[in-house]
C-alpha cells in the first residue's frame, strides 16, 4: 500500500513535467495594433519588408527620346528609403488616343497601373470617374515636392484639390529659318532681334504673313513653304485663339468661355495663310514624317512646333548632318506672335503629370509606396535626365542652376517662355469644347466655310452641346 502511493505520486509528477515541457511558458499579451494611420502618413516599413518588394507599374506615353517618363521612376526606386520597391516601367508609343483608351479600359477592369502619366487635362475626367487619387496628402508628405515651380501646381488643380505632380512641361515656339531670312536681306542684328520683337508685341501674326509673302515674292521661299503650322489635331492651335484675345475658362464659375470675336479672327488667320499662298491647300492631315523632314530640310521660313521636337529632330532627322549643331546653324525660335500689336507673344504649355491610381482602378493598395516613389522621381537628378534627353522644360526651381540642365544651351534659351505661357483648362467638358472649335477651324482653313460663318456655327454648337457649361462673350 505504501509503495503504491509513492508510485502514484511519482507518476503524477512525471505527467505534469511532460505537460510543462510540451507547452511554452505563457508570454505577456501583445499590445493591440495601433489604429490604421491616415493616408499621408508613412506606412510601416517592417510590414512592407515582410511582404517583399512592393511591385509598382508605371505607364507613360513616350517615344525613343522620352523613355525617362517611365524609366525615371524605375531609377528613382533605388533612392526610396520608406519602401522596398520594384518598378515595371511601360513606355507606350502607340499614340495618345490609343494610350488613353487602354488606360480607361484597364481602370474600368480594376487592372490599371499604380502610376499613370498623361496630360493635365485628363484630371477632371479621370478624377470624376474614380480612377485617380487626390494627391494633396502625398504633396504634403515629402519635401521634394516643395521644389516644383509654384505655378505648375495650378495645372494639376481641379475643384480646389491637387490630383497629380507635374513630370515635364514645355513651350510651343514659332521656329524660323535664319538662313532664309538672311537671303531675303535681313541683317544678323535683325535676325537676332526677332525673338525680342515678338516678346514685346512688335512683330505680329500679320508681320509674319507679310514676311513670308515677301520671301516667296523674292524667290527665296517656295510657294506654300512660308508658314507651316502643326499638321494634325492638337492644342497648339489654341495659341492663335489666345493671340487674338480669346479666353478659355472662368475658374470662379468653373465654366468654359468662348470669345466670339477672337474665334472669328483665329479662323480667319487659318484661312488667310492658305489663301495668301504661304501654307499649302488641304494641308491639314499631312503625315508627321513629311512635316518633320520638310521643316528640318531648311525649306520652310516659319513653322509652329514644340521644344520637345528639337531632340527628336537632332536624333531622328538630322543626326547625319551634325545633329543639334546643324539645327543651331539655321533654326531660330521665339514665342508665338500676338495677333494684337503691342501685346506680348505667348505660348501654350502642356504639363504632363504623374497620377496615382485608386485601389478600385488598380486592384492594389500601393498608394503610399507610389507616393514615396514619385517624391524621389521629382528631383533634379531624375527629372533632368528626361529634360535634357527629350528637350522638355524642367519642372523644378532648382533645375535652373543644376549643372546638367543649366549647361544645355537650347533649354536655357527657351526657359523664359514659361513667363508667357498659359494652360488649357481643367474642365470635364473641355474635350468636347476643343473638338467643336477644332472641327469648324478645319472647315474654315480648307475653305469649306467662311471664317465668320464657321465661328458662328461653332458658337451655336457649343451652346447646344455644352449648355450652361460655356459662357459666350
Amino acid at each position: 500500500m505504501q509503495v503504491s502511493k509513492r508510485f502514484l505520486l511519482l507518476a503524477v509528477l512525471i505527467v505534469a513535467a511532460l505537460v510543462l515541457t510540451a507547452c511554452p511558458a505563457q508570454q505577456p499579451a501583445a499590445p493591440a495594433p495601433a489604429p490604421a494611420e491616415e493616408k499621408g502618413e508613412a506606412a510601416a516599413p517592417a510590414a512592407e519588408e515582410a511582404a517583399g518588394p512592393v511591385e509598382i507599374v508605371v505607364w507613360a506615353e513616350a517615344n525613343n527620346v522620352e523613355h525617362w517618363r517611365a524609366d525615371g521612376p524605375a531609377k528613382a526606386a533605388e533612392m526610396v528609403e520608406d519602401f522596398d520597391i520594384n518598378v515595371t516601367p511601360v513606355n507606350d508609343d502607340a499614340g495618345w488616343g490609343d494610350y488613353k483608351k487602354k488606360f480607361t479600359l484597364a481602370a474600368d477592369a480594376g487592372e490599371a497601373p499604380d502610376i499613370v502619366l498623361s496630360g493635365h487635362e485628363d484630371i477632371p475626367v479621370w478624377a470624376n470617374a474614380g480612377y485617380i487619387e487626390e494627391f494633396g496628402w502625398c504633396r504634403e508628405k515629402y519635401p521634394e515636392f516643395d521644389d516644383v515651380i509654384d505655378s505648375l501646381w495650378d495645372s494639376v488643380t481641379w475643384k480646389g484639390k491637387i490630383w497629380g505632380v507635374p513630370q515635364d512641361t514645355e513651350a510651343r515656339p514659332m521656329f524660323f529659318n535664319k538662313k532664309l531670312l538672311a537671303e531675303m536681306g535681313w541683317s544678323q542684328e535683325e535676325i537676332d532681334a526677332l525673338p525680342e520683337k515678338i516678346k514685346a508685341g512688335e512683330f505680329t501674326l500679320d508681320d509674319m504673313i507679310a514676311t513670308a509673302k515677301e520671301g516667296i515674292d523674292k524667290g527665296v521661299v517656295e510657294p506654300g513653304f512660308g508658314y507651316w503650322h502643326r499638321p494634325r489635331k492638337g492644342g497648339d492651335y489654341i495659341q492663335y485663339y489666345a493671340a487674338y484675345g480669346g479666353r478659355l475658362y472662368d475658374p470662379e464659375q468653373d465654366k468654359l468661355i468662348v470669345t466670339k470675336d477672337a474665334l472669328e479672327k483665329w479662323y480667319a488667320f487659318q484661312r488667310r495663310v492658305v489663301e495668301e499662298g504661304i501654307t499649302p491647300e488641304n494641308y491639314i492631315g499631312t503625315e508627321w514624317s513629311i512635316w518633320h523632314d520638310t521643316v528640318t530640310s531648311g525649306k520652310v521660313l516659319f513653322w509652329n512646333g514644340g521644344i520637345w521636337q528639337w531632340a527628336d529632330w537632332a536624333t531622328n532627322y538630322v543626326a547625319d548632318q551634325g545633329g543639334e549643331e546643324y539645327l543651331f546653324s539655321f533654326v531660330g525660335y521665339a514665342l508665338q506672335p500676338t495677333g494684337i500689336p503691342g501685346r506680348p507673344g505667348i505660348t501654350l504649355s502642356h504639363p504632363l503629370v504623374y497620377m496615382i491610381t485608386t485601389e478600385e482602378a488598380s486592384g492594389k493598395s500601393n498608394q503610399e509606396a507610389a507616393c514615396a516613389l514619385l517624391a524621389k522621381t521629382t528631383t533634379p537628378e531624375i527629372n533632368t535626365l528626361h529634360a535634357v534627353d527629350s528637350t522638355h522644360l524642367g519642372i523644378l526651381k532648382s533645375q535652373a542652376t543644376y549643372p546638367d540642365y543649366a549647361n544645355n544651351r537650347f533649354l536655357s534659351d527657351v526657359l523664359y517662355m514659361l513667363d508667357y505661357n498659359f494652360y488649357q483648362p481643367n474642365h470635364v467638358m473641355y474635350g468636347p469644347y476643343f473638338d467643336i472649335v477644332w472641327d469648324f477651324m478645319v472647315k474654315a482653313e480648307n475653305g469649306e466655310m467662311d471664317p465668320a460663318a464657321a465661328a458662328e456655327a461653332a458658337v451655336q454648337q457649343l451652346q447646344a452641346e455644352l449648355g450652361d457649361a460655356v459662357i459666350v462673350e
